[in-house]
Formats: structure tokens, sequence, C-alpha cells
């Protein structure tokens, strides 16, 4: 029944299970909302800050540099005032070598007039570009030249020398450049962005790229141009990398046919924002799993407890059934082995006769150890406190003993103490140590029918210890099966094939009323069943109780 049963509880207890981890997880899933909500909110005010501050630090950074150009400008148009009709630099000598000065000049690279065939006439220092041919075909050069107005870009395309070059207009027609040369990455300012993870490119309407002197790959992609042209009209976008995405924004340098690229990478500051919610998410998980490991085993504790409670609650009712069945058939049996043990009495003690009495009180007396212990299991008796002296109460049950017809084949032996006194009921303790020593016997000679041993043994020692009574109780039948400890008091459970399983049950109870105690320890070759008692009186509150 027990064994049917044990399915549905695991299959409840599996049910409970699920349903804690399911709480859990619904407990969990809500505590989680909150940190990626809020992370959501911060990564998207997060962007709406960084591509802000990308579209003020570009205009900065473009109004730096095309106020600075501008100033440029005008140095350089007021120098050209004064160059003679001819142009000649000897009015301007002065004003050049403040321009070209190393410690203050803001062309420190040089000065250089060219003529309108775009040949150097005269530079400072002497010989500037003298090398590189003539300038005439040069894009800066044809605007200045045809358009008779300021134009700024670099010296050629991929450097990062800037030429801020003024017309020189004579009669109504150009007559030369004057060209003032700088490096742009260290004379201008605002060329190089504040943050490592900020990238800042200067290029031409041509996509031409100035600044930096080695520009990212992206950058120099085809229709790199007209992505620019597009955030000039549309604003800032996110442009592909090869290793992920930046946003860039873009704006057109005062003054000038230049364009500014201001490009970021937001992982970058998105990184607290990401660490922040890794620790919320980790400290979460670990409150969550200590929070399930905690509800599981109190949870689990708590289901034990209940099916132990309904475990104890179905036992006593099925065992108050029993006792009352058990009862009735004790009185009846009782009343018969009455008579047959007065039948057996009136018998001669013949030799013809002898085996056949001997037999007869040896069932009688098994079938009345039946009803004893069937009467005690329906109604147990109450606790009657005296005095004991132990081994001699031993004594007498092992002498009792003597006439079972396993006494025959079963050598007992005994160590007792001289004198070993306590207060308990000496019924309940005869009853007891009888069913111990019993078992043990009956257990022996089977172990010998079924050729296990050739010898059976049991051993009874009696010993105080630590202020305790103790009766040991040994055989060497081989112990119960492997597993079956765990019920060996419960009654109506036995091993043996004519056993009732009340002996163990009704033991243990019997001294459990007496504030004893008796435990099982399997051994090598058989069993030991330890009974203690304290030698102390009982309580007064227990003797009311029990008496």
């Amino acid at each position: 029944m027990e064994n049917a049963s044990q399915p549905e509880h695991l299959r409840a207890e599996r049910q409970f299970a699920r349903s804690v981890l399911a709480g859990l997880l619904l407990l969990g899933l809500v505590a989680i909302a909150g940190p990626l909500l809020s992370y959501r909110s911060d990564v998207h005010e997060a962007h709406s800050q960084f591509q802000d501050r990308l579209n003020r630090e570009s205009r900065v950074y473009s109004d730096a540099i095309g106020l600075h150009l501008k100033l440029l400008k005008s140095e350089l148009e007021r120098v050209s005032l004064g160059l003679g009709p001819e142009m000649q630099e000897e009015r301007a000598t002065e004003d050049m070598l403040d321009l070209t000065s190393p410690e203050t000049g803001i062309f420190r690279q040089g000065v250089v007039l060219l003529d309108a065939t775009g040949k150097p006439r005269w530079s400072e220092p002497p010989q500037l570009l003298d090398a590189g041919g003539s300038l005439r075909d040069r894009p800066w050069f044809q605007r200045a030249l045809n358009q008779q107005t300021a134009s700024v870009d670099a010296l050629h395309p991929g450097s990062s020398t800037f030429v801020v070059a003024i017309p020189v207009v004579r009669n109504g027609r150009t007559a030369g450049l004057l060209v003032g040369l700088l490096d742009a990455e260290v004379e201008v300012p605002g060329s190089r962005p504040s943050s490592q993870y900020l990238t800042l490119l200067v290029l031409n309407r041509a996509g031409a790229l100035f600044i930096p002197r080695s520009p990212p790959a992206w950058a120099t992609a085809p229709g790199f141009a007209g992505k620019v042209e597009t955030m000039l009209r549309e604003g800032g976008q996110r442009l592909e990398t090869g290793h992920g995405e930046v946003f860039a924004w873009a704006t057109s340098i005062p003054g000038t046919d230049l364009r500014l690229v201001l490009a970021g990478d937001e992982s970058i500051p998105l990184a607290p924002i990401r660490s922040r919610l890794l620790v919320q998410l980790l400290t979460l998980a670990v409150l969550q799993l200590g929070t399930l490991l905690l509800f599981s085993l109190h949870w689990r504790r708590v289901y034990r407890l209940f099916l132990e409670m309904e475990r104890r609650a179905a036992e006593k009712e099925t065992m108050a059934a029993l006792g009352s069945a058990a009862s009735l058939i004790a009185h009846e049996v009782k009343n018969s082995l009455n008579g047959i043990k007065v039948a057996v009495g009136t018998l001669p003690p013949s030799e013809e006769h002898g085996l056949a009495v001997h037999t007869l009180r040896g069932q009688v007396d098994r079938l009345a150890h039946l009803a004893t212990s069937l009467l005690h299991f329906g109604k147990p008796p109450r606790v009657q406190y005296m005095p004991v002296d132990l081994p001699h109460l031993v004594r007498e049950v092992l002498d009792g003993l003597r006439v079972l017809p396993e006494a025959e084949e079963v050598r007992v032996e005994a160590n007792l103490d001289g004198e070993l006194l306590l207060s308990g009921d000496p019924l309940l303790l005869a009853t007891a140590m009888d069913n111990l020593v019993r078992n043990a016997m009956e257990a022996a000679v089977a172990a010998k029918d079924l050729g296990r041993i050739t010898s059976p043994e049991v051993r009874v020692n009696v010993r105080q210890e630590d202020g305790e009574a103790v009766v040991e109780v040994e055989d060497n039948a081989g112990g119960p099966p492997p597993g079956f400890e765990a019920r060996l008091f419960e009654p109506f459970v036995t091993t043996k094939p004519r056993g009732v399983g009340l002996g163990l049950s009704m033991t243990r109870r019997a001294l459990e009323q007496q504030g004893g105690r008796l435990t099982f320890t399997r051994l090598p070759g058989g069993s030991r069943f330890t009974l203690r008692m304290s030698v102390r009186p009982p309580p007064k509150d227990i003797q009311e109780q029990t008496t």
C-alpha cells in the first residue's frame, strides 16, 4: 500500500517544486524588468546626448577653424596691399618676416608670391616651392585666379599643408596670388578632437581628405564624399566602419569650401551604462538564486513535514483499527490457549508422550507470546515504576526462553554485572528483553537452517555506561536485508516467514514510554540491538503521566 502511494507523493512533490520555481521565475522576471527598462531609457538618453554633443562640437570646431582661416586671409590681404604695382617684396618684407617667424608667425611654413602662371616670384623662406613646379592646375589656384576671391584648401590632395591664397588684383585683373602655407594639424586650432573616441576629418567638396594625415579606412572608401553631402542636408547619420558603427555629423567650415566631419564611437560612452546593468543583473541573479535556494529549502521542509504529519495521521488511524481487531483476536486466542495449556498439564510426563508434550508446550508458549503482543499492541499498558535489578531481570528472561524449541540449537552467552538498579516497569522491560533475545535466537536458527552459519550464537551484555544502563543483544545471523534498517521498528513489518512484526515495534515503544531508547547496529556477521535507560529515577511529571 505504501509502495503504491509513493509515486503519488513524488508526483505531488515535483508539482509543488515546479509551482515554486514558476513563482520565483515570475518574480525574477518582474525584478529584471525594472533594470532593463531603466537601461533602455538610459541608452536612449545617452544616444540623444551623444548626438547633440557631436552636433555642438562639430560646429564649435568648424567655427574655430573658420575664424582662424578668416584671420589668416585678413593678414595676407593686408600684406598684399604693401606690394607694389610690379609685385615687388621690398615694401612687404617686414610684414612677411613677422608672418613667417618660427616663434610667433601664423604662417610658419612660409609665404610665397605666385604669378598668374602659377610660378613662384619670391618666397619667405627663399626657394620655398621651387621644386614643386607650376601650381596653375591646382583647384585652389584656379578658383582664386578666376573668381578673384580668397581660396582655402590643401596644397595637394592628401596633404595636411593648407594654403590660404589671396588674389593680387591690379587694374581689374589678377596679377598673381599671395599664398600662405601652414600645417593644419599643428597650427590650426580645432583641428584635433577633444576625446580619444572622437574622429575629426576635414575634406574638400571633392572628398579629398586633408586632416588627419592618416585617416581611417572607412573615410577613404568610395562614395564617402556623397555621404558627407547627405549629412550636410539631413543631419547626423550612422556609418559602418567594418568593425562596428560610428555616428557622424558634418558641417561646412565658414568662408571656405571645406567640410568638417566629427564621428564618434557610441559604445565607449555607453560602456558605463552597460557595466551598471551587468552589475544590477548579477546582483539580482545572486539574490534570486539565494531566494530560490532558501525558499526551496524552507518549503521542501514544510512540505515534508506536511507529508510526515499526514503519514502519521493515517498510520494512527490504521493502528487504532488494527489495535481494536488485535485485542479482539488476542482475547479469543488466550481463552483457547488457557484450555489447551490446562489439557497439556494433565498429560503424564512419560517418555512415550515426552516429545509431544514438550512440543505442545513450546507452541502454546509461542501462541501465548503472540497473544500478549497483540493485547499490548491494541492497548499499551501504563508504566508502573519500581526499582528493578536489571541483571536479575535479564537472567530470568533467559531462563524463561530455555523452553523454546530453538534454545537447544543456540548457544546463549550472558555477561551480566553483579547488580545494576534502575527505576522502570519490570513487566515492560521483561517483555522488551524477551522480544529481543527471542528474535535473535529465531534469526540465528533460521540462518543455520539456510546453511549460512553452522553454530548459532546469541550474546547478551549488561553494563553501566555514562549514567545509563546498557543492554546489548548480538547474534551471528547475518543481519536483515540491505536497506531494511529504516523499517525495522515499523509494526507488522518483518523478514521472518512466520513472524508478525510486532516485537521490535512494541519493544521500542515500551522503552520510550520509560525514557529509554532502542538502536540497531549492523555487525560484520550479524546484528546488535542496544537498549539504553537512565539509572536515575524519571521526573515526577513522567511518573504521574504513566501511572
